[in-house]
């Protein structure tokens, strides 16, 4: 039977740090927003639709979904009027934040040799930018053009980490036997949860996420021992 490796993508394939890339990308949005909103009221709004999409548990509501009408409430401003800001952001600022991020070969290897030992692989990333986003970053560390099965964005899931409804439906979508799967990430509390849905679990320490709930990771190191240690959790 087929195994399967999904990968998060930021702090663990992308090495970023979350609060300080996140600041550089509001800042550059929020600069697309003069005129339109005060710097202050958007990134409030943008926040605030950012928590209420993660906590959405409606599965009849994609995250897109929930964002725009999220966003279009707090702001007070129409969707069809604020998404082209936010569509000509991603292709005309986004990729320039590139400059924030170093340079990460162990991704590409890492993923390569998985896909090489026969392993299934799935970008299993936080659903909260839109795919051009996700897409880009993918390519900051290399990996945009290996044969991901599935990359998970704003517009193609319905649930967010931690909730484990995001793994299920992951599952559902690429009709995946759990127990043959290992979820590799670097946030305890957003990674390792798969474990609740009877993944296999491998947390990446090179720039640990941990607030403290200890999930209790099948197995733990950097990036590069991944290949070898997916073969141990679930040989061929």
């Amino acid at each position: 039977m087929s195994r399967t490796a999904l990968f998060d993508l930021d702090g663990t394939l992308l090495p970023v740090e979350t609060d300080f890339f996140l600041k550089h990308y509001m800042d550059a949005l929020a600069e697309c927003f003069k005129g339109v909103m005060s710097t202050e009221a958007f990134q409030k709004a943008l926040l605030e639709a950012t928590y209420e999409t993660i906590n959405n548990l409606d599965p009849s509501t994609g995250n897109f979904e929930a964002f725009a009408a999220s966003f279009t409430r707090l702001s007070g401003l129409p969707w069809d009027g604020v998404w082209p800001i936010f569509e000509r952001y991603y292709v005309e600022r986004y990729p320039k934040l590139r400059v924030h991020v170093p340079e990460n070969p162990s991704a590409q290897a890492a993923v390569t040799k998985c896909v090489e030992n026969g392993w299934r692989i799935v970008l299993a990333t936080q659903p909260l930018f839109p795919e051009i986003a996700t897409r880009e970053r993918m390519k900051w560390c290399h990996i945009d053009s290996l044969p991901w099965e599935m990359v998970t964005t704003l517009d193609n899931m319905h649930f967010c980490k931690p909730h484990t409804e995001y793994y299920r439906e992951i599952i559902e979508m690429l009709r995946l036997d759990a127990s043959r799967c290992v979820m590799i990430g670097n946030d305890m509390q957003e990674d390792m949860v798969a474990k609740k849905v009877g993944m296999k679990t491998f947390l990446v320490e090179d720039l640990l996420i941990d607030r403290g709930e200890d999930l209790k990771p099948d197995s733990r190191g950097r990036l590069v021992d991944v290949p070898q240690v997916l073969n141990d959790l679930l040989p061929a």
